[in-house]
């Protein structure tokens, strides 16, 4: 008896003021379906109307039209609200597709390595930088392929890939014409990704460069920086960038005299020491050879040596007299070296050296560009031969004797795509 006088007393106390509560609350605007929608169906004001609920309802519309010409993505029945998931833009100015894509862009998704720490800053609209890695035949090679790319969502749960290895997955908003490039680089590279400030938007030519040019002092290998306007803009010749792939062995020789006599012999046509010149060796001389020949007798050492790749659409340079000693303002050495496809669709590779020495009150520059076999081995020569150029010799490459002896870069080259 005292149960059912106490809960017949708390009735009568709350339940009349929580009617009351719900009572007051406000009403809101939700436009709902005048009839059942199918999916495909673009939105018409005949086919909406405006309703009323009680209290707050997330992911609707209060104007029909905010739904003008938007397409319906799953079906909606007659008088049942439109919600911001059952259609494919949020707003008929945006221009957004299913998942935020904006009409005429694409989403793609990619597996990030070795961004850990970025991962966990990503949220969507966050803007980000695009890089691949590739390790291949003992050499590592970066390029930066995409800028300012805006990222649409991060997956919570990583995905397993090749050696039991879990990696996030990225979805990045990117134009058409860039899809097959970033979906190659990451079936066949290790993607990174560097954080950009929101408000920097600013992009700078792609770049590429190998590990051995994080290491360089005075002697290096750099990429050219600068790429055509054309290759930048269009979809053929971004996938040019990577075609054709030529594989350079770079050394920069300290040769005498007699080595380099017995050098000159061994080419199609012996350049003066004088000049600035670059000779291929002859058909069935072997260069490796003929150097580990002249190293015995010690007619020649080797004072640097390199491994580059260069491409189509992507020169790469030699240089040297880059390093702070001072050198670099008494003298600025580099060659250039550019894969070309003639009009007969056949690859050559096109040698530019170029050396400038501070002359007097001036800078005196020399130049020399040639065509050459895409698979063969060559001699660049007449680079530094004066005796005042000794000492200018001894600042590039700083620890090795240059007394009676010359600076030749000897370059053997492969077509990458051959070999393989």
């Amino acid at each position: 008896m005292v149960a059912i006088i106490s809960t017949g007393i708390f009735y009568g106390l709350f339940a009349g003021k929580l009617r009351s509560s719900v009572g007051e609350l406000p009403a809101q605007s939700i436009v709902v379906a005048a009839r059942t929608l199918a999916p495909g169906t673009v939105l018409q004001a005949s086919d909406l109307r405006v309703s009323e609920v009680k209290g707050a309802w997330k992911g609707g519309f209060s104007k029909p039209e905010e739904l003008a010409g938007v397409t319906i993505l799953r079906a909606v029945q007659q008088n049942e609200p439109i919600l911001e998931d059952r259609v494919a833009s949020r707003g008929a100015k945006s221009g957004q597709g299913a998942g935020g894509v904006p009409s005429g862009m694409r989403a793609v998704s990619i597996r990030v390595a070795e961004s850990s720490g970025v991962v966990g800053l990503l949220r969507p609209g966050t803007k980000v930088d695009v890089q691949a890695v590739s390790h291949r035949d003992n050499s590592t090679d970066l390029r930066t392929i995409l800028q300012d790319v805006e990222v649409l969502t991060v997956s919570p749960q990583p995905e397993p890939v090749p050696g039991n290895q879990m990696l996030p997955v990225v979805t990045v908003l990117i134009r058409p014409q860039d899809a097959d490039l970033i979906a190659l680089a990451d079936s066949g590279a290790r993607i990174r990704l560097a954080l950009r400030n929101p408000l920097d938007d600013g992009t700078t030519p792609r770049r590429s460069m190998g590990l051995s040019s994080v290491f360089a002092s005075n002697g290096g290998a750099e990429a050219n920086a600068t790429q055509p306007q054309s290759l930048q803009t269009s979809t053929a010749a971004s996938a040019a960038v990577w075609d054709h792939p030529i594989q350079l062995h770079v050394r920069a020789l300290g040769v005498s005299t007699a080595g380099l006599a017995e050098l000159d012999s061994k080419l199609m046509a012996a350049g003066s020491n004088d000049a600035l010149s670059v000779s291929a060796f002859r058909a069935g001389a072997d260069a490796d050879q003929l150097i580990r020949g002249l190293e015995q007798k010690q007619q020649l050492e080797i004072v640097s040596s390199w491994r580059l790749t260069a491409g189509v659409g992507r020169p790469i340079s030699f240089r040297a007299g880059t390093g702070s000693s001072g050198a670099a303002s008494s003298c600025r050495l580099r060659v250039q070296f550019s894969p070309e496809i003639n009009a007969a669709g056949k690859l050559s590779l096109r040698v530019k050296p170029e050396i400038s020495l501070q002359r007097g009150g001036g800078m005196e520059t020399r130049q020399y560009a040639t065509g050459l076999r895409d698979d063969s081995a060559f001699l660049v020569s007449g680079l530094l031969n004066d005796q005042g150029d000794h000492s200018v010799l001894e600042r590039l490459y700083p620890g090795h004797s240059w007394n009676s002896r010359q600076l030749v870069i000897l370059v053997t080259s492969h077509d990458a795509n051959r070999r393989r």
